[in-house]
């Protein structure tokens, strides 16, 4: 979406006022943190695109300063990427989702853009909270999760991660209102109300949500409006002796008549054979706007769920799996499956990672897909079938 000159000043000129405003208002304690990522990744040919190589830079700063009675966060960030002529493949989405909607506030801009290069800058945060003994207000552009299983989560209303993204750091902020009530040390309240510009139009959220724990699992729902229409969900999550159960619920209207139902269910458990720190996840998904088989993948990636970013995947029916074991305690080994069900393709993304020292780390990784590949522009054989086999290394670094 395209700002107005106008807009931009107004937002970057209320920026500096409250920084400079706010450490005056009460003492409090102010924390600035830096981030950076470099991914380099070559992608074969596929059934829509030759072989090619992608670079990306991406830089953030964060900035929070915390009173006793107030709270104002800012991260500002730079992505610059470059991928091969008529398009590629990324292995990351910079923002951390797969969201087509943009922001309401004016804090979205890009600097250079051609048919290979975009460079692009933007505050991922920019919010400010209040708090009055046990209620809370934040009003601005800042990271907001109801998820509850953790790769495939259908429930969740607020810009879900891809769950392919090998670089989950940072979760893409939205812009909103909100207001939590804390009624007891286990209880809580609270409700959202978010307008979005979406590639169908401007929609509003208003969500409210309960959650609460008992008996060691955590249970609650939300109910509202989400991008104009009634939904409802329903989560719960605890322990089964070592074992950790999640499950979400959500009853949404369809695509076109009726109520579609999204739900997931996952199990994870650690373990630590030889010391050393074994993590097992598997999660199963059923999105009742996901295509039911392969002459049905390309209505749904036109859909409108799909286009506003509710959707993580494009099938009814995915399993999702991870194996993450610690070989030493500076390098990791994992890998992640996705698995459509109902075309019987996979996506698998093993990785390996090495932390060189305390602030930087290093990771190399690959993408391989089996499924049927398309048959015709217009036609997917199945979801995984034309995603090129890719291969990538990445740099990251924390100040």
């Amino acid at each position: 979406m395209t700002r107005t000159p106008s807009s931009a000043v107004v937002t970057l000129s209320a920026l500096v006022c409250a920084s400079a405003l706010l450490p005056h208002a009460a003492s409090g304690q102010l924390k600035v943190d830096w981030y950076t990522l470099g991914v380099g990744s070559y992608a074969g040919a596929s059934d829509f695109l030759d072989a090619g190589s992608t670079l990306l830079g991406r830089g953030r700063t964060t900035l929070s300063y915390v009173t006793d009675w107030a709270a104002f966060d800012v991260a500002y960030e730079h992505v610059l990427q470059r991928q091969p002529a008529g398009g590629g493949f990324s292995v990351t989405s910079p923002g951390g989702g797969r969201s087509s909607s943009t922001g309401w506030l004016p804090l979205d801009w890009t600097l250079y853009s051609s048919t290979q290069t975009e460079w692009r800058h933007r505050f991922d945060r920019l919010s400010f909270s209040g708090t009055k003994g046990g209620l809370e207000a934040t009003v601005g552009r800042q990271a907001i999760s109801w998820a509850t299983t953790l790769f495939l989560t259908p429930s969740d209303p607020f810009a879900p991660f891809d769950p392919s993204d090998p670089f989950r750091e940072y979760r893409g902020g939205v812009d909103a209102i909100r207001v939590r009530v804390f009624p007891g040390p286990f209880t809580e309240i609270e409700a959202v109300f978010r307008p979005t510009d979406t590639p169908t139009g401007t929609t509003m959220t208003a969500l409210g949500r309960i959650g609460t724990s008992k008996g060691g699992w955590a249970l609650g729902g939300w109910a509202g409006l989400l991008h104009d229409e009634a939904a409802g969900a329903l989560f719960a999550s605890g322990g089964i002796g070592a074992t950790a159960v999640r499950a979400e619920f959500s009853l949404r209207e369809g695509r076109d008549e009726g109520t579609a139902i999204r739900a997931a269910v996952g199990l994870d458990r650690l373990y630590t054979p030889g010391g050393n720190n074994l993590y097992v996840l598997g999660e199963v998904q059923y999105d009742g706007f996901g295509a039911a088989g392969p002459n049905e993948l390309i209505d749904v990636a036109l859909s409108e769920p799909f286009a506003r970013g509710d959707m993580q995947t494009l099938g009814r029916w995915t399993v999702a799996t991870q194996i993450s074991y610690q070989l030493h305690p500076l390098v990791g080994v994992d890998a992640l499956t996705l698995m459509n069900v109902d075309d019987l393709s996979w996506l698998f993304a093993p990785g390996v990672s090495w932390s060189m020292t305390s602030y930087a780390s290093t990771r190399l990784g690959l993408f391989r897909t089996l499924g049927e590949g398309a048959s015709g522009p217009l036609t997917l054989g199945s979801e995984y079938g034309s995603v090129p086999t890719t291969g990538y290394v990445s740099v990251s670094m924390f100040f």
